[in-house]
C-alpha cells in the first residue's frame, strides 16, 4: 500500500485503534495525492480563484462561472496519463467519460470536448502504438456519447516515447437557477446510479499516486473499462432530473470511488453517512467490500436525493434503463458508517478521511536547469526558405487533421469555428440566443517549461488568453492541469512549485480566475525514471455576443492588408526554430508580457467588434513565418510581407524577425478600406503596429525592405503543412 508509516500511525490515532481492512481502503483511496492533493494544497492557495463572474470555484467536482446572466459555464480539466500509459484506448476513453461527468454533477449539460495531448516520437514505433490508442479512445467515446471534440492541442516530445500526458477538458450550460448546489442534510438519501460496480479500476487513485515502472504494464486491472452507450444514458436522465429539479446534490464516481465521494461529500457540509453496501448493484457477486468502496467502475453518478423525491428520480431513471441503488442516507454525526452482509466493516470520522495533513518536500533546482545556456549562440542560416520549411514541417506546428478528423466536431449543431480553421473553437449557445456564443481553447508547451517553469507556465497563461481574444471573445476563466513528476524527488518538485507560481502570477495580471484544475504527479519515464517534460495545461472559456463577428486565421481577400500587432524581440531560446534547424533546446525562453497582453488584445478585440478584421492569428510557436505561413495555407491565398515594417526591439538578424516568438503579438488582416481607421485606432490606444503587406498572389513572399529573403509556393505550404503528421503517423 502507498500508505507510509507514519500516516498507518495517525490512522490508529485517528480511530484509536487498529484499522478494519475496508477502513484501510479507504484511506488508502481519499489519502492517494490523485484525490487528496496533499503535496499541492499548500502551492495552489496561490492562484487566484474568485470574481464576479465566479459562482462555484475549486472544491466541487466542477467550477461555474456566469454567462450571459441566467446561465453558468461549468468547466474542467483532468488528466487520465497513468491509465494512458498502460492502456492507451481505455485510459483515454475513460478520461473522456470521468470529465463528462464532472460537469455533470452541477447538472450542467456537457457541449464540447478537449484534448491536449503531449505524445511521442511518431517514428518511434511503442510512441507511435500509444498515439494511435489514445486518439482512437477519445475518438470513439466522445463520438458515442454524442459530445464533440471541438478544440484541444498536441505537442509531440521523445520524452513521451513510453509515457503521454493525456489531458481532457469538457464545458457545460446550464441555467443558473438550476445549477445543482443545494446543501445536503441529514436523512437525505444516497443513490448510485448508471453501471455496476465491477472490480476495473480498483485502486486507480493509488495506482496514479506512485511511479509506474516498467514491471507496472501489466496493471491493466487499475485502468477502467468505459461504457460510451451507458454514459450517454446518464447525461440524458442527469439533464431531465436536473431541469424537475429532483437532485440535491450529486458526485462523480471516479478516482476513490465510493470512498472519495462520501467522504468529501460528508466533509464539506459537517455530515455523517450510513452505508449498506449489499444494496448496490454490483456486476460480480463475490466483491469484498473493500473492493466495493474503492472500486472505480465508470458510468456512474452518487446522488443525493430528498426522500421525498425519490419514486420522481426513481421513474427518470427507469425511463432511461438506468439501474440505481439506494445505499444508504446521511446522518449529523460526522462518522462515515459502512455495514456489509450485517457487519460494520467501516466507522471512520469524515473530515479526518477527506483531508489528509499537508506534505511539503524538499526543493532542489535540477543541475541540468543551471546549464542550459542561457548565453545561446545561434549560427547563421544562409537559406531562410529552406528554414521555414523546416519550420512549417515540425509536428508542433503541421496540421493535425490526422487526429480531429477522427473526432465528430460538429455533433449537437453548435459548432461556429471548427478545429483547425481559429485559434479556438466557437460554439453556439441557442439557450441564451440565436448568436450568443462561447469561444474555448486550450494551451501548453513542455518545452518551454523545461526550460524555465515559471516562465512556461505564464505563457501558457498568455497563450490561451490570445487565442480566446483571436476568435473575437471576452476572456472569462480558466483552468489549470499541472503535470510533474516525482513530488518526493526535490528536482521534480521544484518543478511543480515554479508552475504554480507562474500561472498565479499570469492569471492575477490578466484577471483571469483560475476557477479549478487538477495536479499530475508521478509522471516518469517507464525505460529509466526520469521525469519527463513537466507540463502546464490551461483551459480557457471567453464569452461572445454575436458569433456572426467570430473570425478564423484564413486569409480572405485579395487588396487587404496584413498588420502585425506588439513588438518583437530577439527570443528565439527554445523557439521551435533553433530546434528544427540547430537540434537546440536551451536559451532563455520568451518573457511573459501580461500588460502588453492587455493592451495588444483590447486593441484586437475592438478591430474585430467593428468589422475592421477578417483573420486573425497569434503569434506563438514558428513565430510571424508560421504564422503568415498557416494563414496563407488555410486561405489559399498569397502575400507579401515586409519585415522591415516589423516593430521590433534589439533584433539584428533577419531569423530573429521570422522566428522570434515573442509573446502578445497578432497577426491581422484588416479590410482594405479600413486600414486608417485601424491605424487611428492604434494611434489612440498607443498600440505597436506594423503594416507589412498585401494579400495577393499565389506564393508567400518575405523581404526585407528591396531585399528578397523567402519565396514559396502556397501549394507547396499546403503540402508540407496538410499532409505531414499523417504520413509521419502513417509511416
Amino acid at each position: 500500500m502507498p500508505l507510509t508509516t507514519e500516516e498507518l500511525s495517525e490512522i490508529k490515532m485517528i480511530l484509536g485503534r487498529e484499522p478494519t481492512r475496508a477502513e484501510l481502503s479507504m484511506f488508502e483511496a481519499q489519502w492517494s495525492e490523485h484525490c487528496s492533493y496533499k503535496s499541492s494544497r499548500y502551492y495552489l492557495r496561490l492562484l487566484p480563484t474568485t470574481n464576479s463572474n465566479v459562482l462555484i470555484g475549486p472544491g466541487r467536482d466542477a467550477p461555474a462561472v456566469k454567462a450571459f446572466d441566467r446561465f453558468a459555464l461549468v468547466f474542467k480539466i483532468e488528466s487520465h496519463n497513468h491509465p494512458s500509459a498502460v492502456d492507451p484506448y481505455n485510459g483515454a476513453a475513460t478520461g473522456i467519460g470521468g470529465i463528462v461527468r464532472d460537469i455533470m454533477t452541477l447538472g450542467a449539460k456537457p457541449i464540447a470536448l478537449l484534448d491536449l495531448l503531449f505524445l511521442g516520437e511518431p517514428s518511434n514505433h511503442y510512441a507511435n502504438w500509444l498515439i494511435r490508442g489514445v486518439v482512437k479512445g477519445i475518438s470513439d467515446y466522445g463520438n458515442r456519447i454524442g459530445v464533440p471534440v471541438v478544440a484541444g492541442m498536441i505537442w509531440f516530445d521523445k520524452s513521451y516515447n513510453t509515457y503521454p500526458l493525456v489531458n481532457v477538458a469538457c464545458v457545460g450550460i446550464v441555467e443558473v437557477s438550476k445549477l445543482v448546489n443545494s446543501v445536503p442534510e441529514a436523512g437525505d438519501l444516497i443513490v448510485v446510479a448508471g453501471n455496476s460496480t465491477g472490480r476495473d479500476g480498483i485502486f486507480g487513485s493509488s495506482f496514479a499516486s506512485k511511479s509506474l515502472g516498467s514491471d507496472e504494464l501489466s496493471n491493466i486491472s487499475a485502468v477502467q473499462v468505459g461504457n460510451p452507450l451507458m454514459e450517454k444514458l446518464l447525461i440524458d436522465a442527469i439533464t431531465e432530473a436536473t431541469e424537475l429539479g429532483l437532485i440535491k446534490y450529486m458526485k462523480d464516481l471516479g478516482g476513490g470511488g465510493l470512498a472519495t465521494a462520501l467522504s468529501e461529500l460528508a466533509a464539506d457540509h459537517n455530515l455523517g453517512a450510513v452505508v449498506i453496501l449489499d444494496s448496490l448493484h454490483l456486476r460480480e457477486g463475490n466483491m469484498s467490500p473493500e473492493e466495493i468502496l474503492v472500486s472505480e467502475s465508470q458510468e456512474r453518478m452518487m446522488l443525493i436525493v430528498a426522500s421525498d423525491r425519490l419514486n420522481d428520480l426513481g421513474a427518470v431513471l427507469k425511463r432511461y434503463d438506468l439501474e440505481y441503488s439506494v445505499i444508504g442516507y446521511l446522518s449529523s454525526d460526522g462518522l462515515i458508517k459502512v455495514y456489509y452482509r450485517g457487519e460494520l466493516v467501516a466507522n471512520v470520522p469524515a473530515k479526518e478521511l477527506a483531508k489528509p495533513r499537508i506534505r511539503l518536500w524538499d526543493i532542489e533546482i535540477p543541475e541540468e536547469y543551471r546549464s542550459l545556456g542561457r548565453e545561446l549562440r545561434i549560427p547563421e542560416v544562409n537559406d531562410l526558405s529552406h528554414a521555414l520549411r523546416k519550420v512549417l514541417s515540425s509536428p508542433n506546428v503541421v496540421s493535425k487533421e490526422w487526429v480531429y478528423s477522427q473526432y465528430d466536431y460538429e455533433v449537437g449543431i453548435r459548432t461556429v469555428i471548427k478545429p483547425g480553421a481559429g485559434d479556438a473553437a466557437v460554439l453556439r449557445l441557442m439557450e441564451v440566443s440565436e448568436y450568443a456564443g462561447i469561444a474555448v481553447k486550450g494551451d501548453g508547451n513542455p518545452r518551454y517549461v523545461y526550460l524555465n517553469p515559471f516562465m512556461g507556465a505564464a505563457n501558457a497563461v498568455g497563450e490561451c488568453y490570445r487565442n480566446l481574444i483571436s476568435v473575437g471573445s471576452k476572456p472569462v476563466a480558466i483552468v489549470d492541469e499541472l503535470n510533474a513528476g516525482n513530488p518526493e524527488k526535490p528536482t521534480h518538485y521544484w518543478y511543480f512549485t515554479q508552475m504554480v507560481k507562474g500561472v498565479a502570477w499570469m492569471a492575477q495580471e490578466l484577471k483571469l480566475p483560475v476557477v479549478g484544475g487538477k495536479v499530475s504527479f508521478y509522471n516518469e519515464d517507464l525505460s529509466n525514471g526520469s521525469q519527463v517534460r513537466p507540463v502546464t495545461t490551461i483551459v480557457g472559456v471567453g464569452l461572445i455576443d454575436d458569433v456572426r463577428k467570430s473570425v478564423t486565421y484564413s486569409l480572405k481577400n485579395d487588396g487587404d492588408y496584413v498588420i502585425v500587432v506588439g513588438v518583437t524581440c530577439p527570443e528565439l531560446g527554445g523557439s521551435e526554430y533553433i530546434y528544427r534547424c540547430f537540434g537546440l533546446e536551451a536559451g532563455e525562453i520568451p518573457l511573459p508580457r501580461p500588460s502588453s497582453e492587455i493592451l495588444n488584445g483590447t486593441y484586437v478585440s475592438k478591430l474585430i467588434d467593428l468589422g475592421y478584421a477578417l483573420a486573425v492569428h497569434d503569434v506563438d510557436v514558428g513565430g510571424i513565418a508560421a504564422a503568415i505561413s498557416e494563414m496563407c495555407v488555410k486561405g489559399m491565398k498569397g502575400v507579401m510581407i515586409d519585415l522591415s515594417k516589423v516593430p521590433a526591439r534589439g533584433c539584428s538578424r533577419f531569423d530573429e524577425i521570422m522566428f522570434s516568438e515573442s509573446q502578445a503579438r497578432y497577426l491581422v488582416e484588416v479590410r482594405r478600406d479600413c486600414l486608417g481607421k485601424a491605424l487611428e485606432l492604434a494611434r489612440d490606444l498607443n498600440v505597436e503596429v506594423g503594416v507589412l503587406g498585401e494579400v495577393h498572389g499565389d506564393e508567400l513572399a518575405i523581404r526585407y525592405g528591396d531585399l528578397d529573403l523567402v519565396r514559396v509556393g502556397i501549394n507547396e505550404l499546403r503540402e508540407i503543412y496538410d499532409n505531414t503528421l499523417e504520413r509521419l503517423i502513417e509511416g
